[in-house]
């Protein structure tokens, strides 16, 4: 398992600033961050680059990147909003042809994962797995082409505090397999999973093969926090054994850009070791606990 990050994890301050990711892939590079999370997501910014027609100079950028401090790029996360299907087809349209662009950049990139949100159907329920069939099989489609996994990730609430239809793992799943396709795959996202059933174990082992990627983050319980492992309430060392006995075989990959937005730069360079540190420890207990479970299924 290797230990890799969202670009986000230094590009939220807290004056609301968002900075772009070349500005500091350098800088995770120097840390150890080599194996990277693109945050794609820069496109919901409305001044992004990426919404632009130069969007291939930032691709460049990103690739020039990649050369000089021997990255990985592992996986990257397309825009999204929430509501989908309440929004104005307009603005449904606008986020289509991000995550298209998305997409496309990722197969530029050679990234082998690109994590989407699923929606959900709020005046119909059950309408809502044949309406996110319908909305994502364009991305579905267009991702084998470019040699891109779509890797869907279980939600938790909307902006109206409605659960939303991925949220439950039961449902992502009948989703992944709804489009029988190797490269419709799961991101259990940790963080939200704590806010709806808190039972990692079950939750994992239910996903089975179809998990690929991780969103690794910490909370409380009550909000998307996206802190550090350790600073929450999951219980790390029950995770690790649950990714263990479903023998997954992805990366450790934070999403905890909110733990760090108050960080004054000058430490970030601290954080960042302390960040990875974390991250280290956790990767050793998974691997110790991948070897204890191969001897008894061995045995």
């Amino acid at each position: 398992m290797r230990i890799a990050t969202s670009t986000n994890i230094i590009s939220s301050h807290h004056n609301q600033k968002r900075i772009p990711m070349v500005e500091f892939i350098g800088d995770l590079a120097e840390a150890g961050f080599t194996v990277l999370d693109l945050n794609f997501c820069e496109m919901m910014n409305p001044n992004s680059i990426l919404r632009s027609d130069r969007y291939l100079d930032y691709f460049e950028k990103l690739k020039v990147l990649k050369e000089e401090h021997e990255l990985i790029y592992n996986q990257a996360h397309a825009p999204y909003t929430h509501n989908l299907f309440e929004i104005p087809k307009e603005e449904q349209e606008k986020l289509r042809k991000q995550i298209n662009r998305s997409i496309e950049m990722a197969g530029l990139l050679k990234i082998p994962y690109i994590v989407l949100h699923g929606a959900t159907d709020s005046t119909d329920w059950e309408n809502s797995l044949e309406a996110n069939i319908k909305w994502l099989r364009p991305f579905v489609e267009l991702a084998q082409e470019v040699g891109v996994s779509i890797a869907l990730e279980n939600l938790a609430y909307d902006k109206n505090r409605r659960i939303e239809f991925t949220a439950s793992v039961d449902n992502l799943v009948a989703l992944i397999e709804a489009f029988d396709c190797p490269n419709v795959v799961a991101c259990y996202d940790f963080g939200h999973a704590n806010m709806i059933s808190r039972n990692h174990k079950e939750d994992i082992l239910k996903l089975g093969s179809h998990l690929k990627t991780l969103h690794v983050a910490d909370n409380h319980g009550a909000a998307d926090e996206h802190l550090l492992p350790f600073h929450g309430n999951v219980d790390w060392h029950e995770c690790l054994k649950a990714l263990a006995s479903n023998d997954y075989k992805g990366d450790f990959t934070y999403e905890i850009m909110f733990f760090s937005e108050n960080i004054p730069k000058e430490v970030q360079p601290q954080f960042l070791s302390y960040a990875y540190a974390v991250a280290s420890y956790l990767v050793n207990k998974f691997n110790w606990f991948l070897e204890e479970h191969k001897t008894h299924t061995d045995s």
